[in-house]
């Protein structure tokens, strides 16, 4: 009885084992689908991680059409130059300006050539009468008190002549060369805020001013240095004024 109950156990064992070495042998030929898959998903991400390089590609190339928007904006750029240029010659153009009218038989038939200096000590010529159309010689001198007296009005005249006329003054007892009387001429202009030019006498204007009997005394000129009509010895500064408009028209 117990040969057999051993014997038996003894089957049971090695049909286990058995068992268990089929199974081992069927896992061993078993094929491993996991392993064929790994290839497939690295190829993948090789693929994706080489699809980037060209999405950086396309960054760079926006980058280049910057410059290309820039340079549009500086095209535009010159015509606002030009638009500036002739806004500013517009405003240097001369605005304060009247027709002037001279009598062809007022003028004289030489015209006037001198060279002498302000009281300031610049050389003047008869270019000083090129820039205006017309221009008022107010004869004048330090020891005249009507000269005294009536220059605020010349002062106050030039301030308000329009731009293509012009009013100087000639001092006729201060002389080229010659510091007389000088200081004292330009105390007198400043104390009324003066701003005309004012010349000294020399030898190239003393025979203009040689006959020149009374002071104060005016008289015009025009660009190309001819005298305009006679001298106005004594005549005050609203008659000079109402000559003078007799030639703006």
């Amino acid at each position: 009885m117990t040969n057999k109950v051993l014997y038996t156990v003894a089957i049971v064992i090695g049909t286990f084992f058995a068992t268990l070495g089929i199974i081992f042998v069927l896992l061993l030929l078993w094929p491993d689908d996991d392993r064929e898959e790994t290839p497939a998903q690295a190829v993948t991400t090789e693929e994706s991680a080489g699809e980037e390089p060209e999405a950086e590609t396309g960054a760079e190339d926006g980058e280049n059409e910057e410059p290309e928007v820039e340079t549009d904006t500086d095209e535009d750029a010159p015509e606002e130059d030009m638009l500036e240029e002739d806004a500013q010659e517009e405003e240097g153009s001369p605005e304060n300006t009247v027709p002037v009218s001279i009598p062809e038989e007022e003028r004289s038939k030489g015209a006037l050539k001198f060279k002498t200096v302000s009281l300031d000590g610049s050389i003047v010529t008869q270019d000083i009468f090129s820039d205006y159309d017309i221009t008022l010689v107010h004869v004048w001198g330090t020891y005249c008190g009507p000269c005294i007296s009536g220059m605020g009005d010349y002062a106050a005249l030039y301030k308000e002549l329009p731009d293509n006329v012009n009013l100087i003054g000639l001092v006729i007892d201060t002389y080229d060369g010659i510091d007389n009387n000088v200081s004292y001429a330009e105390e007198i202009l400043g104390s009324v805020d003066a701003q005309f030019t004012n010349l000294r006498l020399s030898d190239d204007l003393y025979p203009l001013v040689s006959n020149v009997q009374v002071t104060p005394t005016s008289f015009f000129v025009d660009r190309e240095g001819h005298t305009i009509g006679k001298m106005m010895g004594g005549q005050r500064c609203d008659k000079v004024k109402e000559r003078l408009q007799s030639y703006l028209n």
